[in-house]
């Protein structure tokens, strides 16, 4: 069975209670309007009869000896045209003996009066009866007729038919139903406006739908290795799931079960957005992503709830609503680095290294079978001077052992693809302080290698320089290469993410490059001329490992 949407729920059952509390207001309004339309004729028709019973002719007539009942009298032609003018259905005066004087229908004057409610008239009293007479059920107003000594000598009835009172209640009624179904229809907008704020709120989805994405919120945050916290707009914590308590917990403590004001100060700020900010707290290197929660933002739909609730959203204002500050332990994060960057370019040197070496070991083998030792030791002795003892020499100031056989691997990458690479070293490089350090630079050289490799493809002359040089606690680093330049318009572009000229899918090495360098407070300037290749300079904080620190000299 197809659940209805919670709007349309929401505007049947409001509907619903309105028509259905209109409807019984309507009833009692009805009866409370009959109710009070016949007591009111009841009075009406009371103080006529009063007023007639203090008529002269009424009194002569039934003074008179014998009392005249004749249809054709003058007493009965005044009275019944004084009817037609008070918009009574009956005028009734009946002597002692309930024998009718006057009377609408000329054939029962003279006759019994008909109802057996005239008894207290008779007997002095005034009042208001509800009997079936001739004309039907009415309503009568009774009235004494009395002599000039008091004695009573007959009555005077008055009434209307429960038929007439019907006309005056149907067009009151009109009325009121026409009122009841206005406000039937304003409570029925008024419900689809309901249903359509509700429906807002809830950004569009049934509630089946936010309890399952609920749960697997739920789910979601418990299984993150990534930390998760959020607070409202007014600055409550208001999520934080198992992994944020564990990284915001003092190192080898227990994760807490409150959070500290003071730290959710330091994640949160003032509220602006960052992205991979550094932050150290109880001891632990964390780095913080914060970002502003949007009270217009919608969660991506599918299909035909997508297209069909995408239009209620565009052009509305979205205002801050929170902050969603996402830690993630900076340690960790280095080593998914060196995994995925540093690894990777190992693997790349190393596979240039381990060809060029065993072309060489194809060479020294060919020379032992043709028993050639002569040969043999020449060969050897010239890759010792031209190979294996230079490349040791142009890294030998490099004293951090990954950096340098990353070094080592790179130049023969180089020579396999047939390119001069250059290492000059301005100073000795000791090892850093900090074991991401080396992992960042073996990422940035990496990438610039790799870049002025791809300018010098092709060329005539294809010659890289890589220098580098270490100068008041700042590591400087040049790549020089003879490739073909850049203009001014793509140096302004060449640092942006995804712009290459390489085509589609390049354009990610010097961004990530910058970011590293931004990241660790560094400065980076390209430098360029159409036709006279490209300068890359990198000025990095370094910090040398104390090991490599001896009374103040490095």
């Amino acid at each position: 069975m197809k659940r209805l949407r919670l709007s349309a729920q929401i505007f049947i059952l409001v509907a619903s209670m309105i028509v259905l509390t209109l409807g019984v207001a309507f009833l009692l309004f009805d009866y409370q309007l009959k109710a009070n339309l016949e007591r009111a004729q009841g009075e009406r028709v009371m103080g006529l009869a009063a007023v007639l019973a203090d008529r002269s002719d009424i009194r002569r007539a039934l003074e008179a000896t014998p009392v005249v009942h004749d249809a054709d009298s003058a007493l009965r032609q005044h009275i019944e045209r004084l009817r037609e003018r008070l918009g009574v259905d009956f005028i009734t005066v009946m002597d002692r003996d309930h024998l009718r004087l006057t009377h609408p229908d000329p054939r029962e004057v003279g006759r019994h009066f008909r109802g057996g409610d005239e008894g207290p008239a008779l007997a002095g009293e005034s009042y208001v009866s509800r009997s079936e007479g001739t004309l039907g059920v009415s309503i009568r107003g009774f009235a004494p007729v009395r002599a000039d000594d008091g004695r009573v000598i007959g009555a005077v009835a008055t009434g209307v038919t429960l038929s007439r009172v019907g006309l005056l209640l149907a067009e009151k009624r009109q009325v009121v139903l026409l009122g009841t179904l206005l406000l039937m229809l304003v409570g029925g907008l008024g419900a689809w406006w309901l249903a359509r704020y509700i429906k807002r709120i809830l950004l569009g989805f049934e509630p089946h739908q936010i309890s399952q994405w609920v749960q697997e919120r739920q789910a979601l945050l418990a299984s993150l290795h990534e930390g998760v916290l959020a607070i409202d707009a007014g600055g409550e914590l208001s999520l934080i799931n198992p992994a944020a308590r564990e990284l915001l917990a003092p190192v080898g403590a227990a994760p807490a079960a409150d959070v500290p004001a003071t730290t959710l100060a330091q994640l949160f700020g003032d509220g602006t957005p960052a992205l991979d900010q550094r932050l150290t707290l109880n001891g632990r290197a964390l780095i913080v992503n914060r970002v502003l929660i949007r009270e217009g933002a919608r969660p991506r739909r599918r299909g035909r709830e997508a297209a069909t609730e995408r239009g209620a959203v565009q052009g509305d204002e979205t205002r801050g609503g929170g902050s969603v500050v996402t830690l993630r332990d900076r340690s960790e994060v280095n080593r998914l680095a060196e995994e995925l960057t540093g690894v990777s370019r190992y693997a790349q040197a190393l596979r240039a290294s381990t060809h060029e070496f065993k072309n060489r070991l194809h060479v020294i083998l060919g020379l032992v079978q043709l028993r050639d030792l002569g040969r043999l030791e020449r060969y050897l002795h010239e890759l010792d001077d031209t190979l294996i003892a230079p490349a040791a020499a142009r890294v030998s100031g490099v004293k951090d052992p990954v950096l340098a056989g990353f070094l080592l691997a790179k130049g023969s990458e180089a020579r396999e693809r047939r390119i001069e690479l250059e290492v000059e070293l301005e100073s000795d490089i000791p090892a850093a302080a900090e074991e991401e350090v080396c992992h960042l630079l073996v990422t940035i050289i990496g990438n610039l290698l790799e870049n002025a490799f791809e300018a010098v493809a092709g060329r005539d002359e294809r010659h890289v320089t890589l220098t580098l040089g270490l100068d008041a606690g700042a590591l400087s680093l040049h790549v020089a290469d003879s490739g073909c330049g850049m203009d001014a318009a793509q140096r302004g572009e060449v640092l942006e993410q995804g712009v290459s000229t390489k085509g589609e899918g390049r354009g990610y090495g010097l961004a990530m490059v910058r970011a590293h360098v931004d990241s660790r407070g560094g400065h980076l300037a390209i430098y360029s001329t159409p036709g006279r290749g490209t300068l890359v300079e990198v000025t990095l904080p370094y910090a040398v490992a104390p090991s490599w620190i001896t009374d103040g000299v490095t």
